[in-house]
């Protein structure tokens, strides 16, 4: 007898090979996703802007984005001695001004080229409250540790939420007609906002998401989030803080992504990537020994037939280690 309830995740229509890029945006799990892809040397890209988590803010840094719209020196605000602006993350803050902007601006441009020429837009909701900044009425990315009377804490509306994903989609699409959007509501839970809080956030994402693929094309879901609730449901699937899932989590759901959404020669190759990593972590007993000696170049003559393959991928860290012997 199995005693869990296992997900039957469905295919995705479109599948992710080496040969083309992701781009990653949303909250902490996508930077989680985004990681993991990187490790196996797809071409990823994950939060330009840091980490985000409700979904005007996730459409608004996809928006701007596509637009390169730059900011200028009078977006930016200051507090905590500290320069930031509320379209991104707190880690673009800086306490000197011109080197805040260049940093916020550099994002802008390595988003804008990102989402041009990334075949696939992976989409992480976190949740469905919102704060608005009392001053201007626009929803903020991160609060920078504002004083709460600043703020408006609001709940965003299904309908709300599947109108603002349907623009996002539409717009991104124009830009790039060919990139496919795949959306997940994260597993992470926040607790910030009470039991029952998390719960309706959650809920009012998934039926946004819904609506949303109903209503656009290029579009699919990947439900990471049931998988922590029901396959994932017990404690010791959870970091220490019972909120974020543990290491073991995220490369279980991991491997539910990659049998939905690789490709079969993807499968393979990363496989061949694995290995090649593998070899490379391994510490000899004699790095002097004619077995690990003949053991090396075996590896440098399945990267070189990997670089061959896939010349558009980052191999400069193996081709340095394995040079060095």
């Amino acid at each position: 007898m199995d005693f869990r309830t296992q997900i039957a995740v469905a295919p995705l229509p479109c599948k992710v090979g080496y040969e083309h890029k992701l781009l990653l945006v949303g909250s902490c799990f996508a930077a989680s996703m985004a990681a993991k892809l990187q490790d196996l040397k797809f071409a990823a890209m994950g939060n330009p802007f840091g980490v985000l988590y409700n979904p005007v803010s996730v459409a608004q840094s996809l928006l701007r984005m596509g637009e390169k719209r730059l900011l200028a020196a009078a977006d930016l605000r200051y507090g905590q001695g500290l320069w930031f602006s509320y379209t991104h993350h707190s880690r673009f803050a800086h306490p000197d001004k011109d080197e805040c902007l260049r940093r916020l601006n550099e994002s802008v441009l390595r988003g804008a080229w990102g989402l041009k020429t990334s075949d696939f837009l992976v989409v992480t909701l976190g949740t469905s409250w919102a704060y608005k900044l009392r001053e201007t009425g626009e929803v903020v990315a991160c609060c920078h540790k504002t004083p709460d009377r600043e703020f408006e804490r609001v709940f965003l509306s299904p309908d709300e939420t599947a109108a603002t994903l349907c623009g996002m989609v539409r717009s991104v699409q124009r830009k790039n007609p060919s990139v496919q959007v795949i959306f997940t509501v994260s597993p992470i839970r926040h607790w910030k906002d009470g039991a029952h809080g998390n719960q309706l956030s959650k809920a009012a994402l998934l039926l946004a998401v819904e609506q949303t693929l109903q209503k656009t094309e290029n579009t699919a879901y990947f439900p990471a989030y049931e998988i922590m609730q029901d396959e994932l449901r017990d404690y010791r699937f959870y970091a220490r803080d019972m909120l974020h899932p543990s290491e073991v989590a995220v490369d279980y759901i991991w491997e539910k992504f990659g049998q939905a959404a690789l490709s079969e020669s993807a499968k393979k190759t990363m496989e061949e990537v694995r290995q090649l990593l593998a070899a490379k972590a391994h510490r000899p007993f004699n790095a002097d020994a004619p077995e690990y000696r003949s053991f090396l170049k075996a590896q440098q003559q399945n990267l070189s037939q990997l670089r061959q393959r896939l010349p558009h991928l980052d191999w400069e860290d193996e081709e340095a280690f394995f040079a060095k012997y």
